[in-house]
């Protein structure tokens, strides 16, 4: 810990969505804030959360979140059941950095199947504040559930981006994108019943932000050619926001190192857009 001083955080929320019924031990985890080097002339210190995890009182591993400037850090810790392969449930540590669009860090501590061995498994940052794990089939394994925060900024601004929910489940020391099994249909119908109002604006901006989404959304429910359809009669030809995309690193001037694409319109961009992420084929498929 570098001779820092670990202090409770009353902030931070520790939640048990699972509890240690398949082996008889004690699974505990808890809170604690360390501030990271010198306070700066208004007295405020960078600080950083730390999860603490013990088995049976003795520590197993640390999970350290994400540094942000004063105050107490936006942060939940949740012991849930996120991957039954193994003999116990999972502890996940979210915490949120602070600042605008900007960034919420997942940390899970989990086991071997032995019990013997644990470690860390990290996903995102992704945009948004700290959050736990969710239950969406009601079937007792936890999952993260999230926007595609590939749809935002594509086409349109951040506030005038849509994007498809995004689903990842731990298997052992990854976690695997099960966004689009079937399974999770209902989930994607309840978005598309949130659009639907979208279509009942006559001018409505940035329309091409909105539709990304939508299509995507269509596609996850099997419905990709009418999402398609209505997206041709509804996109704004007119905004080139989104047409150029750069197959590589950018310079500190924002200047493209790799291959620079320019499509010619809207829905060329998004098809490719789409099949990259995973949405079509290349086909033009579902």
């Amino acid at each position: 810990m570098n001779g820092s001083q670990l202090s409770s955080s009353p902030s931070a929320k520790v939640l048990i969505t699972a509890r240690c019924s398949r082996r008889v031990s004690y699974l505990a985890a808890s809170i604690k804030v360390r501030p990271i080097g010198a306070a700066n002339e208004s007295g405020s210190n960078v600080l950083q959360p730390v999860a603490v995890v013990r088995v049976n009182g003795n520590e197993v591993g640390r999970l350290v979140g994400a540094e942000k400037w004063g105050g107490s850090p936006a942060t939940v810790v949740q012991i849930a059941e996120m991957d039954p392969a193994n003999p116990y449930p999972e502890v996940l540590h979210s915490s949120f950095t602070g600042g605008a669009h900007c960034c919420n860090q997942i940390q899970v501590l989990t086991s071997d199947r032995s019990g013997q061995t644990w470690r860390e498994v990290t996903l995102g940052p992704f945009d948004g504040g700290d959050s736990p794990a969710e239950d969406p089939l009601g079937n007792g394994r936890f999952l993260i559930v999230d926007v595609d925060n590939r749809f935002l900024y594509r086409f349109a601004c951040y506030a005038c981006s849509t994007a498809p929910a995004r689903i990842w489940q731990l298997q052992g020391n990854e976690f695997v994108d099960i966004t689009h099994r079937p399974e999770f249909k209902p989930i994607h119908r309840r978005n598309l019943q949130q659009m639907a109002n979208w279509f009942q604006q006559k001018n409505p901006e940035s329309a091409n932000g909105f539709l990304a989404g939508y299509v995507a959304n269509k596609a996850l429910v099997s419905e990709l050619y009418d999402g398609w359809d209505r997206m041709t009669q509804r996109y704004d030809a007119s905004s080139d926001w989104g047409l150029k995309e750069c197959k590589g690193d950018l310079d500190d001037n924002g200047k493209c190192l790799g291959r620079e694409v320019v499509y010619s319109s809207f829905p060329e961009a998004l098809r490719a857009f789409l099949i990259e992420a995973g949405y079509i084929k290349p086909t033009g498929e579902q």
